[in-house]
Formats: C-alpha cells, structure tokens, sequence
C-alpha cells in the first residue's frame, strides 16, 4: 500500500532538505528493499532490472523531495543505485580495463595498480560496515557468504574478475574490510605484444609454444600479479585446433573460444571452474576436475595456480602421455620443483622423497619463472630444463634469461628433450635452432 502523504512528510522532516547523503542512502534503500528486494538483487547482473530500480530510486527522491548538498537529481540516482546495487565509486575502476587489481588495506584506505605502479584513490566507503556491506554482495556473485563464521573468502565478481574479502573478526574492526580484486586481461594476446612488452624474446616465446604442442609439460612460475595466466592464454592460443584443451580454474580468467562470423566453434575446448560451497561434502576443487578431465580424451590439461594436492595428479597425468600446463607460485624455476614436490606430499603419498622429486622433474621438463619488475614490465626472467636429480634436488641447465637488459639464450637443449619433440611431430628444423647437444 502507498505511503501517506502525512508519513512522507512526517518522513522529510526526520531527515531535512540538506540530509547527509548517508541518511539519504538509508531511507531510500530500506523503501526499496522492503518491497523490490529480489529486483535489487537482480539488478546486478540484469538490465532491466538494473533500470527499474534506477526508476524507484527516482520515484522515491521526487515523493520525498530529497536532496544533497549540489548533486543534481540523477547524480543523486546514480549514487544511490551505486550504492545500493552496485559497488559504488569502485564501479569505475572495476570497469577501467587499464585497472588490474584494486586493494583495500581497510575502509577508507584503498589502492589501484595498473601497468605503470600503484596509486592510492581519493574515494572510500562511507563506513566499516558499508565495506562489510558492498564486499558481501561482491562474493555472492560467486555463490559464497561473507559473514562473521565465513569471514575470510575467495570469490568472483564476474568472469576474469576476481576478489579475495577478509572482514572482522579476522581483521582490526577499525579498518573493517580488507579485499583485494584482480582483473584478469581476458583478450587475446599475440606474439608482438608480448615481445612489445617486453615480456620475452620471439625465440622464448617459440620455445615455449613448440614444447606445449609436441608433447612437453610447462610450469610457470612466479608470484601473484607477475603475469602467468595471459602467457598461458597465448601459448594455448598458438595449439593446434586439433588439440582437445581442458582447464580447470578457480574462477574464469581463460577465454580460449575460438568463433567464427556464424557463431561455429573453431577449436576444441573444455573451460571448467571449481565449485567451493558452505553445504558439507559439496566443494568441487580442482581434483576433482583433474580426474574427471581423463575421462575427455584432452591432448592438453591447463591446471591454473596449482596450491595443492592436485599436484600429485598433475604429475601423474603429465607422465602419462599429457600435456600439462600449470601455474604456481615459487621464487624461481628451480625452486618451483621443490615447491610442486610439498605439493604432491600434500595428497599423503608414501613414495619416498628422492623417487618423487624425479616424478617431478620428468612430468614437467621445462619450467619458466616471471618476475613483475620495478616499472611495472612483467618479464620473463628465466626458462630451465629439468636434467635429472641429484640428492633430492632437481638439476636443471638455464636455456634462456633476461641478462643484463637483454634477453639470451644461454644453453641448448638436451637429445632427450629434442627426440620427445621429433616423436611428437615437431618440425626437425625448428627443433635444432635450438642447439641440441648430444650427451
């Protein structure tokens, strides 16, 4: 039933002409979350339900002649919606495709990073609780609850947005929430933009390319932020559409479709997410994807930022006649097949050390460590091949790094490597311009 004319008024005079605009966003959102609350909801993702509640929030600042301080009507519609079904000033950055992470430290504390560094930002929520507030919403795009039993989560805001929220009582009540969203570059990259910049040599990058279609497993190593998905993106990009690829992911930051003018898949692709849940027993982690990927023939397994026992599967499948390509964060090439090794011990393997290390080192002959520079530049610093273990430590001979501001191919790569690259199709010429040495 309608409002009195009395109640708006009685309602007008609570809050004045000049309300705070704090006051102005709670009136109005108590109005329409207690009617259109599954429309507010909707609003996120649907346009029509975006616009209506948009045409409410109008209706509700002309019923209750609201305003503040200069903002015009619709700048006041804006801010609200904002607000109430959006995520606010952060709507902007989240939409900037020059913005790659957007880090909270606490409420009124917040940071941009893009290609050229990091920059603090004038905005900042009204309060702790409206950062508790906007963050919630953020994660339930993802299916998931941030609450004070749930308060440390990892979702997504869309495909190739990604947020991680902490709020009380795990972080100091004063700051509120603590997030960090990261936006994942989901348009194809080629070669000359990489080499433009400066991630790799062209001959890194064909290296690279020639091991993921003839039979060689590759990790990438580096930390958050140094830039390993969007090369994985392109090496993927350079598979031959014969090849059946299967990803599993944490959220969507891979986009390998290939579609023609008609709308025809072009290549052969199967992009799969996992699934956390609150319901016991209902999680679908990225095991579980690693074992029901064998069942879909793939010629190549893409595993995103491998953390933990799912290693020992990776391993496994990449011994096996797989191409595995994965992710992971180490320090450097050599010390990301120590890391891969704790990650299999996770899975309570009782195959000794020494034997699982040498599991390791065969699986994945190459490994390549990226580094995010000072500038910003994200660079590929070296790319190694596992020769063999040596008192449970991998020995592995460097074939190209960035030296000195240029980048150099500093080894050759060993007869084995180069006859599962012939025995895999891989063009002999291409194959020895890189200096295969008999052993």
């Amino acid at each position: 039933m309608s409002r009195t004319l009395r109640e708006l008024a009685y309602e007008k005079q609570e809050i004045q002409e000049q309300s705070p605009y704090e006051a102005v966003l709670e009136q109005v959102r108590n109005a329409i979350s207690k009617d259109h609350a599954d429309m507010l909801a909707q609003s996120i993702t649907e346009q029509s339900a975006s616009e209506a509640v948009k045409r409410l929030i109008g209706e509700q600042i002309t019923a209750r002649q609201l305003r503040v301080g200069r903002l015009s009507a619709q700048e006041l519609i804006d801010r609200l919606y904002g607000d109430m079904a959006g995520f606010g000033f952060l709507d902007k950055y989240i939409t900037d495709p020059d913005v790659e992470e957007i880090n909270g430290n606490s409420w009124n504390d917040i940071e941009i990073v893009t290609r050229s560094g990091w920059r603090k930002i004038p905005e900042h929520f009204l309060s702790p609780q409206h950062a508790e507030d906007t963050l919630r919403k953020m994660v339930r795009l993802g299916g998931l609850v941030l609450d004070g039993t749930n308060p440390i989560v990892d979702s997504y805001i869309t495909q190739g947005i990604r947020i991680s929220a902490m709020i009380p009582p795990v972080t100091d009540r004063r700051s509120g929430a603590v997030f960090s969203i990261r936006r994942q570059r989901m348009t194809k990259v080629i070669k000359q933009q990489l080499v433009e910049w400066q991630t790799a040599s062209p001959e890194m990058l064909n290296f690279l390319s020639l091991c993921v279609n003839h039979g060689i497993s590759v990790g990438l190593a580096g930390k958050t932020g140094s830039g390993k998905t969007t090369d994985i993106s392109y090496l993927l990009g350079t598979a031959d559409k014969s090849k059946r690829i299967y990803t599993i992911e944490e959220t969507r930051e891979l986009d390998l479709f290939d579609i023609d003018e008609e709308g025809r898949a072009q290549n052969r692709v199967i992009h799969t997410c996992i699934r956390p849940s609150d319901m016991e027993n209902a999680d679908v982690d990225m095991n579980d994807l690693l074992r029901k990927a064998m069942r879909f023939s793939p010629d190549i397994i893409v595993v995103a930022e491998m953390r933990g026992a799912e290693a020992m599967t990776a391993q496994e499948a990449a011994r096996t006649g797989h191409v595995v390509v994965t992710s992971l964060h180490a320090n450097s090439a050599r010390k990301a097949y120590g890391r891969i090794l704790s990650m299999c011990q996770m899975s309570g393997t009782n195959i000794s050390t020494g034997i699982l290390m040498g599991f390791v080192a065969e699986a994945f002959p190459v490994m390549v460590f990226k580094k995010q520079m000072q500038d910003g530049t994200r660079r590929i610093m070296e790319i190694v091949e596992a020769a063999g273990v040596k008192d449970g430590v991998v020995q592995a001979r460097t074939l190209f790094r960035f030296d000195n501001g240029n980048f150099v191919q500093t080894g050759s790569i060993s007869e084995s490597l180069a006859d599962t690259l012939l025995e895999n199709g891989a063009d002999p010429a291409a194959v020895s311009g890189f200096k295969v040495v008999r052993l």
